[in-house]
């Protein structure tokens, strides 16, 4: 695509990403990225995410803030990504070459993106019709133009990417030392900054457990077996009363505790210019 448009009002992702029971599904989604031999051996090689897990995680937040909902913006941090990442490269622990910028696993990052989303709506709502589900998977495969994913490796369906992806579990994904790292932090999550060690003993070890059982009920359970991850039906059975429970509570949030403080203020000035504050209202306008 030679000249991408940004997303913006109206969209699906606009809908979905910025919604707090998405953030449910942001532990899976770094898992998955760094399941790829590529992008694991680049992260565990180049990344502070082992020794700055808070600061790593807002500074990823802000990224994604700034390419969905950022407008042009979302340009100028395209290419500051991808200046991030040119100089990453080298050989991993099994002696395979990787660079950060190859595309089939830069794509796989944006990838990950389109199917959390589709999981989390389908797990925890908003309900999407197939309709809004393609609307989704469309929008992701804009943001990768955005983001500059090499056409040829993003699935032009939702069909095609479904099968993708499932080709993706069985075939590359792989029980990497980045990906243990990552689930150790999830169930042991360090301090905050200026937390004290002590203080954090309790809330940490409560949040630890619920961020591995939430995560590790979002993961499809071909990848629950390459990571070796023990899960019951006992397990199963207690992750969908859980999940029940958001979808029944979250509709009866209004906007300004559903979303995110910088999301709820974008979508704030966008419904102000007259812009549609929901995918479903462009829709109903006749914008695309």
């Amino acid at each position: 695509m030679a000249n991408p448009e940004p997303l913006g009002a109206g969209s699906v992702m606009w809908d979905v990403a910025g919604e707090l029971r998405a953030f449910l599904v942001i532990p899976s989604t770094l898992l998955l990225q760094v399941m790829h031999p590529v992008v694991g051996a680049a992260v565990s090689a180049h990344s502070a995410f082992r020794t700055d897990q808070w600061g790593r995680a807002s500074r990823t937040s802000d990224s994604m803030l700034r390419y969905i909902y950022g407008g042009e913006l979302a340009f100028a941090e395209a290419r500051r990504l991808r200046e991030l990442h040119k100089p990453f490269h080298g050989v991993d622990e099994h002696g395979r070459r990787y660079h950060a910028l190859n595309g089939a696993a830069y794509a796989w990052v944006n990838a990950t993106l389109a199917e959390r989303y589709l999981t989390s709506c389908a797990l925890f709502g908003p309900e999407l019709s197939v309709r809004q589900q393609e609307r989704l998977y469309a929008d992701s495969v804009q943001l990768g133009h955005v983001l500059g994913v090499p056409g040829r490796e993003m699935p032009p369906t939702l069909n095609e990417f479904r099968e993708y992806f499932a080709t993706m579990i069985s075939g590359c994904l792989e029980r990497s030392d980045a990906a243990l790292a990552v689930l150790s932090d999830l169930r042991d999550p360090p301090p905050p900054p200026a937390v004290p060690p002590a203080l954090w003993r309790r809330p940490g070890r409560i949040l630890g457990r619920a961020a591995g059982f939430v995560t590790a009920g979002t993961l499809p359970p071909e990848v629950r077996d390459v990571l070796k991850l023990r899960w019951t039906p006992a397990d199963q059975r207690r992750f969908e009363r859980f999940a029940a429970g958001v979808r029944t509570c979250a509709p009866w949030l209004p906007e300004r505790l559903r979303y995110v403080p910088a999301v709820r203020k974008i979508r704030t000035r966008a419904a102000r210019a007259g812009e549609p504050r929901t995918a479903r209202a462009a829709d109903e306008s006749g914008a695309e």
